[in-house]
């Protein structure tokens, strides 16, 4: 119900359906709101009173501004939707009001919730986009509420917005920058949506160059890949439809069968659109008419989302894996230079712009990680014991910078090549005793500590989804029900806590708990 007129109306039809007198009733809009508003308050105190603060020992900070209509006025006003987790645990700290939208006014706002929520003593890290006013080396959000905790905190920057960015400079070098709120190609083939026959579409893999470059052990490998992260759950429907655009594109047949949604936004911001955009103009190549630049450049957009993006993106969430992939994924767009030398080096460029997992603390994640050689943490291990006198009194690094002209060194680099003496405070940080390291790489998932390590780190969250998802309460919620500050802020505990509790809101859920 969007206001109370709605409330007083359903609440008049259903007293009148249980055969209830509603003259002598007190049902008006008043009295409603009154009550509304006292129970929200009443929900939202009660949900702080709750708060278990000793589940969130280890605790990341996530937060993500959003520019939003203002209650009372038609100006726009930047909004901060700040929220703690741990582990599986979530807890929305608040949706604040920013006066400005710059790095000291977002520190201010994230820190005075953490003080209210009685959080300093928990958060260890922080999760947030790659902006200039989060992590500006004087005047970032980071590096501002590190002296308001006055505490050092782990950087675990989002790694869907940085693969994001990779993406777009891809775009963008095949397409050209625009200045516009929306890409024109994309825009037309929206318009056109409504002539094209969706039964009659073309794989992308039936394209001779296209066949050629996926050749046959990396088509049957993306598919594969596709076909079982579609069964999962997805955070957003769009992950879900990436994953089907690129089984349809590849040949394949989406376990949901064959269907294509409506073209929907595609303006700068989401970026995921580009990928989606890209492969479904590509499927339907033959019923809408491009330039022959423009087909070229979806074709090579394609080519680079299916044979090197898409693993890494769906994979980019896991926080152990993390270090390793970065390295991967560089060495991946070096060889990528084989198929096109423009996406290789743009890409190379801006990924290399966003190193923050291969700093000396954050590359520990890697101890954990199943995918590395046993030979290589062997080498790890070795790295931690020499290098651990030699580093002392190294300044804390927050995220490795590499000169993207030196190649030959990022395609030898190893994972252990980024683990010296600092990467012991990792093990600190998240208070995992070490006595595995005295052990053979073998035998370490015998170990009950190590064991403790991968249970603990492998649900740290290294994406920023759930800020995401502040975002969009309060974009769904920012013009309904309550103008008044202090109930938008107890209404958006309220939903949040309802939505925790009935995350696919259907009435099957609802019935299992009356």
């Amino acid at each position: 119900m969007d206001s109370d007129r709605d409330a007083t109306h359903l609440l008049m039809a259903t007293a009148e359906a249980l055969g209830q007198n509603v003259d002598s009733l007190i049902i008006n809009r008043s009295s409603i709101h009154r009550e509304r508003s006292k129970l929200r308050k009443e929900q939202a105190i009660n949900l702080r009173q709750g708060f278990q603060i000793n589940l969130f020992n280890t605790s990341v900070i996530h937060w993500d501004g959003k520019l939003l209509p203002s209650l009372t006025s038609k100006n726009l006003v930047d909004r901060l939707p700040v929220i703690i987790s741990s582990g599986k645990h979530e807890q929305l700290l608040g949706v604040l009001k920013l006066l400005v939208g710059t790095g000291e006014e977002q520190a201010t706002n994230v820190y005075q919730l953490i003080e209210e929520w009685g959080l300093n003593n928990s958060v260890i890290a922080v999760c947030c986009d790659t902006t200039a006013s989060n992590t500006g080396r004087l005047k970032g959000a980071c590096v501002l509420l590190e002296q308001r905790l006055e505490k050092d905190l782990l950087y675990l920057l989002c790694r869907h917005h940085i693969y994001e960015l990779v993406l777009r400079s891809v775009f963008e070098e095949k397409f050209g920058s625009t200045s516009g709120p929306n890409i024109q190609l994309f825009k037309k083939f929206q318009d056109n949506w409504i002539k094209i026959d969706t039964v009659k579409f073309n794989p992308g893999i039936e394209n001779d160059y296209v066949s050629l470059i996926l050749c046959h052990n990396v088509q049957q490998r993306v598919l594969d890949f596709a076909l079982t992260h579609s069964k999962e759950k997805q955070f957003r429907e769009d992950y879900r439809e990436l994953l089907e655009l690129s089984i349809i594109f590849l040949g394949g047949i989406p376990h949901r069968g064959i269907s294509f949604r409506v073209p929907g936004a595609s303006h700068h911001a989401r970026w995921m659109s580009k990928a989606i955009y890209c492969l479904k103009i590509y499927i339907f190549r033959k019923q809408f008419h491009m330039t022959k630049i423009q087909e070229n450049a979806c074709r090579d957009s394609c080519i680079f989302i299916i044979s090197v993006y898409i693993e890494k993106w769906f994979c980019s969430h896991v926080a152990i894996e993390a270090p390793y992939q970065d390295i991967l994924f560089i060495q991946c767009l070096i060889k990528y230079e084989n198929i096109d030398k423009k996406i290789s080096n743009i890409a190379l460029k801006k990924f290399c712009g966003h190193l923050w997992y291969l700093n000396p603390e954050a590359a520990a994640f890697s101890f954990f990680d199943s995918n590395i050689p046993l030979p290589m943490k062997i080498k790890m291990v070795d790295s931690l014991k020499i290098l651990k006198i030699q580093d002392e009194n190294e300044n804390i690094v927050k995220r490795f910078i590499n000169p993207i002209n030196n190649l030959t060194l990022l395609k030898s680099s190893q994972i252990s090549d980024f683990i010296n003496s600092s990467s012991m405070k990792f093990f600190e940080r998240f208070n995992i005793d070490t006595d595995f390291l005295n052990q053979n790489p073998e035998e370490w998932y015998k170990n009950v500590n190590y064991q403790k390590g991968i249970s603990l780190l492998s649900q740290v969250k290294v994406v920023n989804d759930a800020a995401e998802r502040g975002v969009k309460l309060i974009s769904d919620y920012n013009d309904k029900i309550t103008k008044d500050e202090e109930q938008k802020q107890f209404l958006m505990q309220t939903v949040y806590d309802y939505r925790r509790k009935y995350p696919d809101a259907k009435r099957s859920t609802l019935s299992k708990e009356i």
